[in-house]
């Protein structure tokens, strides 16, 4: 029941036009209500009150609400027509008019609303159906074009066929040995000549070309006697400094050995003078005692020891003659050191072996430089030497040529063909060994060249028939003769040359047709359809997947095995069934998975 007041309460509020108000009064009585329900149930100390049933208080709360209503409707006309000078008071049956209007005026409202929501769902799903639409299109114009084929039945030859042209198995440029002035072309482009028939002669004018090669010649030969008389090798310079080098440094060796021992010899006569010189002072201080004693002894005048005088006398002489005989030897190595000091040190000595062993080692090595140097040179004149005797040679051989051209008056041919490639005429002045005709000899048979693709060439061999197409009957037969690579486009095509016996002309065009006959098959497409990599061979199969705004397109990559193929189809096996649509050409490149759109073909 609570809730149901409470709907009524909103409703009320809601559903009640802008004008009409609902008074406290009757707000009130819709609160007091709902008190009382609330009330009416609970348990008081002495006892349930009695319950009321829900109808009447529905029934109450309309009835009060009503009346509020009333009064309020009728206040509020008693101020409208107080302000248009109305009486004050409404009559019941004003009052219920007044409340139909307002009812009516009041559905009238809610229909508008349920209307205006009605239209703004129904334009919200449009606008929602459009982008969904737009937003599809643009993915789908996003997405790769593809071609498809359907994967059919059918038979695949294996048969490779070509076509080319009849030439024939040798032919012969024809050329003048000299240069020449054409006086006269005697045949055309195809027509046929035999051994001996003269085509082309020539004016009987001086041949300025023998003596141009002559002075040629002799110029050769005079650049190579120069190149005779270049000076030899000669080394005697270099090995007498390298001599001169080496005996510098053997002194200077020597002269290291000298100081060395003169080094020795001066620490030895240091050390003699040293003891020398102190031999010498002790023996000084001895003859100077000596002398004191000697003149202590004579100055006493009563003194009468003559004995000891004469003693010290004696001891006296003897010690300053051992003293002058040391000053003798000190003065002597004094000499011998001052001798020994004034020569070269020991360090000067080496420092001199090194700077002529550098200076040996500086001459051997630019000794051994000029004769690489030498030897390069030489070998490069031998080859210089070599290429103007080869020059002279075939500048001589030259002249032979001229000499014997310079008679000839007319080119004779040299077997039986047909003329093609004439490229001179009257008065044109031609140079030695320039092509100036074409015979294509009859003797050697004729041939056809083809041009296929690499694939087709791997199912041919050497020595298999072919069969001419476009010629009835047996009379013409032919076989592959090679099998080559196209210089133009090695990776992709080869040329496949055709020997041809029979009845055929020369520039006639024959259609070759090699291999097995055509088999039935059941899963064949175009070999366009068909894509290799490092896995193997594969297609790319479109499966179609239901959604609700429609078909999507998605690529399966399908491995396969070509067991048939020809010029334009290839037959398959693997999980491709009749009737899968495999693609043949993408837009973008494809990946195994990814959806994408159909050309429209």
């Amino acid at each position: 029941m609570k809730e149901r007041l409470d709907n009524l309460r909103d409703e009320i509020s809601s559903e009640t036009p802008d004008d009409l108000e609902i008074s406290s009064g009757a707000m009130n009585a819709l609160d007091n209500i709902k008190d009382t329900s609330e009330k009416s149930n609970e348990i008081v100390p002495h006892g349930p009150r009695e319950i009321i049933p829900e109808d009447e208080l529905v029934a109450e709360l309309e009835a009060e609400v009503d009346n509020e209503i009333k009064e309020e409707k009728k206040q509020k006309k008693a101020k409208k027509l107080a302000k248009k000078k109305k009486p004050m008071f409404l009559t019941d049956d004003e009052v219920e008019v007044e409340m139909k209007l307002d009812r009516e005026e009041m559905l009238r409202r809610i229909r508008f609303r349920k209307k205006t929501l009605r239209r703004f769902a129904v334009i919200f799903f449009v606008v929602l159906i459009v982008l969904t639409f737009f937003s599809n299109t643009i993915m789908n114009y996003s997405l790769p074009e593809v071609s498809t084929v359907t994967v059919y039945s059918g038979k695949v030859s294996q048969k490779v066929r070509c076509q080319g042209s009849v030439s024939v198995g040798n032919d012969l440029d024809v050329t003048v040995s000299g240069t020449r002035t054409v006086k006269e072309v005697l045949v055309e482009d195809g027509d046929e000549v035999k051994e001996g028939d003269v085509i082309m002669t020539f004016d009987e004018t001086e041949n300025t070309e023998l003596a141009e090669a002559e002075e040629t010649l002799e110029s050769l030969q005079l650049s190579y006697e120069k190149s005779q008389l270049r000076s030899s090798n000669d080394y005697t310079d270099d090995e007498v400094a390298i001599q001169n080098a080496k005996d510098d440094l053997t002194e200077a060796q020597e002269a290291l050995t000298q100081a060395k021992a003169d080094e020795q010899s001066l620490a030895t006569a240091k050390y003699e003078r040293d003891e020398l010189q102190t031999a010498y002072d002790a023996k000084n201080t001895e003859v100077a005692g000596l002398q004191a004693k000697v003149d202590a002894y004579s100055s006493m005048e009563n003194y009468d020891g003559e004995t000891d005088v004469d003693s010290l006398v004696s001891q006296l002489a003897t010690a300053k003659e051992e003293l002058t005989n040391l000053e003798t030897n000190l003065e002597a190595k004094k000499t011998l050191v001052t001798e020994l000091e004034a020569k070269t040190s020991v360090a000067d000595a080496e420092d001199n072996v090194t700077s002529k062993t550098q200076s040996l080692e500086s001459l051997q090595r630019g000794l051994t430089n000029k004769k690489a140097s030498d030897s390069l040179t030489a070998q490069t004149n031998a080859l210089d030497d070599a290429d103007s005797l080869k020059k002279i040679e075939e500048q001589e051989e030259k002249i032979e040529k001229l000499k014997a051209a310079d008679d000839t008056s007319e080119i004779k041919v040299n077997g039986t063909g047909v003329v093609s490639g004439i490229t001179v005429k009257a008065g044109d002045k031609i140079n030695a060994d320039t092509p100036v005709a074409n015979i294509q000899l009859k003797d050697s048979g004729y041939e056809v060249t083809c041009n296929v693709s690499k694939l087709d060439a791997q199912k041919l061999k050497v020595g298999n028939e072919a069969a001419i197409e476009n010629i009835w009957g047996d009379d013409v037969t032919s076989t592959i003769k090679s099998i080559k690579a196209d210089p133009t486009d090695p990776n992709q095509k080869s040329l496949v040359k055709f020997s041809v016996k029979g009845n055929v002309q020369i520039g006639e065009t024959l259609q070759f047709a090699v291999g097995e006959k055509s088999g039935k098959y059941d899963t064949v497409v175009p070999n366009s359809a068909v894509k290799e990599d490092s896995d193997g061979k594969y297609v790319y199969v479109v499966k179609v997947k239901a959604t609700p705004l429609g078909n999507r397109y998605i690529v399966k990559k399908v491995k396969v095995d070509v067991v048939a193929s020809d010029t334009t189809n290839s037959a398959i096996q693997g999980e491709v069934t009749e009737y899968d649509n495999v693609i043949t050409n993408a837009s973008k490149p494809l990946d195994n998975g990814q959806q994408v759109r159909l050309a429209d073909n």
